[in-house]
């Protein structure tokens, strides 16, 4: 038993399509249909090709990531669901290899893969939304979408955004992503809910000013991603760049948690502080321990 056609195009669409490599909520560098390192098959792919291990800036090309798809699931991702929770019908099985290659193979013994294999699915479904929705210590509300559409998936083998031709975003995400477009300083027109010409044509110019985003329109993981990181930039929240370093694709922002910057400035003002009260102090210091160094 495989993922069908509908559950590829379901995992692909709350995945997105990122061509090149980029950091994710949680700083892991990711490309693709978010590939990371973690994966096995991926990771065991990527070294044969590139004799390396992936980093920002590198890139992967559509075809080569709807293959990679097809096979780190068939190999990687639905062997542990079909293992752990057995008996499930199709739909079923597209919402829980969705979740397991989000969250892990770990998620398939918690509660809601528990109820599922008792064969209470309703009860799984309601357990599965409030699951695994937080990175880092942050409350992410893709996290919160992608759990709903799961729980969804499972409970009623409704594939929801698959069925949304015209918008790449689920319906009731149309607004959050206009008002986060909006604060940008990017015009998606009305704030109506309703995926327009005037709202990708503002997501494309958000993509536009953030490089290394790809200007396609689609508000994929790496653009909400980038509007995430943006938004707790400008309000002095979650984290911020603290340094740049050199890498083979050129500079990348390094980010850091703000109580670690607070932290990391205290400790070097006291050290500082410290090696100034030595030097001030060093001939009191210097005859002190001489005159020790005599008794001894």
């Amino acid at each position: 038993m495989k993922v069908s056609d509908q559950g590829l195009a379901f995992l692909a669409a709350h995945e997105g399509f990122m061509s090149r490599g980029y950091l994710d909520p949680v700083g892991v560098v990711t490309i693709g249909y978010g590939f990371t390192m973690r994966s096995r098959v991926f990771a065991a792919w990527w070294r044969t090709i590139h004799g390396q291990k992936l980093a920002v800036g590198d890139q992967l090309s559509r075809e080569q990531a709807n293959r990679l798809l097809v096979k780190l699931l068939d190999e990687e991702y639905t062997p542990p669901v079909l293992g752990k929770v057995p008996n499930l019908s199709q739909t079923q099985l597209d919402a829980c290899v969705s979740v397991d290659y989000n969250l892990g193979a770990r998620a398939l013994s918690w509660r809601w893969a528990k109820a599922l294999k008792d064969e209470q699915v309703a009860k799984a479904a309601a357990l599965l939304r409030n699951t695994g929705t937080t990175a880092a210590g942050q409350h992410l509300k893709g996290l919160v979408r992608r759990r709903a559409a799961e729980a969804r998936l499972l409970e009623s083998g409704d594939y929801g955004v698959v069925t949304a031709a015209v918008s790449p975003v689920p319906g009731s995400d149309v607004l959050e992503l206009q008002r986060h477009l909006k604060s940008f300083g990017h015009d998606p027109g009305p704030l109506d809910g309703v995926w327009g010409k005037r709202t990708k044509a503002a997501v494309c110019a958000f993509q536009r000013a953030n490089p290394p985003l790809i200007v396609d329109g689609v508000p994929g993981p790496a653009t909400r991603t980038a509007m995430e990181r943006g938004a707790a930039m400008r309000d002095g929240t979650g984290i911020i760049g603290a340094m740049t370093v050199l890498t083979g694709g050129g500079m990348l922002i390094v980010e850091v948690p703000l109580p670690l910057i607070f932290l990391g400035v205290s400790a070097v003002l006291i050290t500082g502080w410290l090696f100034h009260q030595i030097w001030r102090n060093r001939g009191a210091i210097f005859f002190g321990l001489k005159e020790f160094l005599c008794r001894a």
